[in-house]
């Protein structure tokens, strides 16, 4: 019996030990499993994967481009019309350009913009950022499409500084501006040298503390500075901390280069097509003028003056936006009712005797016949120009017209293209408007003589008059949210 029994005993054993190896087994695949779950929320291996990938296939196949940015009055901003800026144009152009539609995300400086594109939350940083020699070494670079500098700024009337040298109190800069490796080298060379970084303050509002007092000094980029002389007269600029250099898109640091290659090659493409040239003069160029009197007279009469007439501006935009024709009525007359010139014009919007019988007025010197007579007159004016200009373009031939005329504007569109220019391309045209005072030139044109520079002069004062508005009750607005 005992014999018999034998080979069951050892089966059965063999059985146990099966099952305890299977057990055990299946627990370390258990553990190994959880092991590798713990390390990959350790290492980021996803971000590694990432990285290995063409970003040009991947935005292909997203079929979207993601571009990272920061709010800014000049590069990005979202207005009456939906998304703006230089830098939003011009990406807009980009994705155009590879067949995918455009995101953009917003970030709240230079540091958390760098971070998105190591992390690969963003395909290209785009931000109005100069050249810096670190970042290259991280990331990969785009063509140069602008250049700036970077300019000490101090409040008008108090002591200027020549140099690094002379500050006698630190200087504020904002948080992740690529600011403190150049002061790092600035120090050794002036020891005394201080600065504090703002971490819960943008560039655009140190800007406004150094123009209203509360704050000495601060460093930004010189199409910043620009744009805030223009609602900060105040502001002034010690000197330049760096020599003008390349603005440039960030790319994520990758083995494939397609899409740095399809970017340079859109970029070339946008330098000799005039894209750039066309959105440069959009969003900065008409800044580069800065007349502190003017300005400041200006804002002072957007304060005091405009809120009166503001209601026949808004009553009588039609499609000119009514900050658009409150800046052409405080170009003729500065808001004045009763202004007359010593050629006839006069009115708020400075209308000939005939352009006032045309439009049905009886009284230039009212302000709302001449607002109203004004618009209507622009509007007809927008209506001659022909279709094959820029929509966005269509107004400064129109304000051109209003100044010199409309068969001088049609003279300067002819010039243009005998000179081998685009006549529809508003930047050609501006440039050879004061030709039209030369009798070279003149002398072969229809209409004859016109003063083409004053209404170059006139079209750029009325686009930096249409900005400040904009732009002074954007910052009031934000100013005001702060207080509540």
């Amino acid at each position: 019996m005992s014999l018999h029994k034998n080979p069951v005993t050892i089966a059965a054993i063999v059985n146990i030990w099966i099952s305890v190896l299977k057990g055990l087994f299946l627990r370390i695949i258990a553990a190994l499993a959880l092991l590798l779950w713990a390390i990959d929320m350790v290492f980021p291996w996803q971000q590694i994967a990432r990285a290995g990938e063409n970003p040009y296939a991947t935005i292909r196949e997203r079929g979207s481009l993601i571009v990272g940015t920061i709010n800014n009055p000049i590069y990005y901003f979202i207005g009456n019309d939906g998304e703006a800026g230089l830098e939003y144009e011009l990406a807009k152009n980009f994705a155009d350009y590879l067949g995918v539609r455009l995101e953009i995300k917003t970030l709240e400086n230079n540091d958390a913009l760098f971070k998105a594109l190591e992390n690969h939350d963003i395909d290209i940083a785009a931000a109005n950022l100069l050249f810096h020699g670190k970042r290259a070494e991280q990331f990969q670079v785009g063509p140069t499409y602008t250049s700036a500098s970077w300019q000490l700024v101090y409040r008008k009337g108090n002591n200027r500084p020549n140099s690094l040298n002379q500050l006698q109190n630190p200087v504020e800069i904002a948080a992740g501006s690529d600011l403190v490796e150049l002061l790092n080298e600035a120090k050794a060379r002036n020891p005394k040298l201080q600065w504090q970084v703002a971490t819960n303050a943008t560039q655009e509002e140190l800007l406004i503390q150094v123009a209203e007092g509360k704050i000495p000094y601060t460093i930004a980029n010189s199409i910043d500075v620009a744009a805030a002389q223009q609602i900060r007269p105040e502001l002034a600029v010690a000197f330049d901390l760096s020599d003008e250099t390349g603005v440039h898109w960030y790319l994520a640091n990758n083995t494939y280069n397609e899409l740095q290659a399809g970017l340079l090659d859109f970029m070339d493409e946008a330098l000799e097509t005039g894209l750039i040239d066309r959105i440069e003069e959009k969003y900065f160029r008409h800044l580069s003028q800065f007349d502190y009197v003017d300005t400041k007279s200006y804002l002072d009469a957007v304060e005091k003056v405009l809120p009166q007439y503001q209601p026949l501006f808004e009553k009588y935009q039609g499609e000119l936006g009514w900050r658009l024709l409150a800046a052409v009525a405080y170009q003729e007359s500065h808001w004045d009712p009763a202004a007359t010139s010593p050629t006839g014009v006069r009115g708020m919007m400075m209308l000939t005797k005939d352009t006032a019988d045309r439009m049905k007025i009886s009284n230039r010197t009212d302000p709302e016949q001449s607002i109203k007579a004004g618009s209507e007159y622009l509007h007809w004016l927008l209506g001659q120009m022909p279709d094959t200009i820029n929509k966005e373009e269509r107004i400064w031939y129109a304000l051109a017209a209003y100044n010199m005329g409309l068969g001088h504007i049609l003279d300067a569109r002819r010039l243009t293209k005998n000179l081998g220019g685009n006549p529809d391309n508003w930047l050609d045209v501006k440039n050879n408007l004061p030709l039209l005072s030369e009798k070279r030139h003149y002398s072969n044109l229809k209409y004859g003589y016109a003063r083409g520079y004053e209404a170059h002069q006139y079209v750029e004062n009325i686009r930096r008059y249409m900005n400040s508005i904009i732009n002074y009750h954007r910052v009031q607005e934000n100013q005001n949210e702060a207080t509540q």
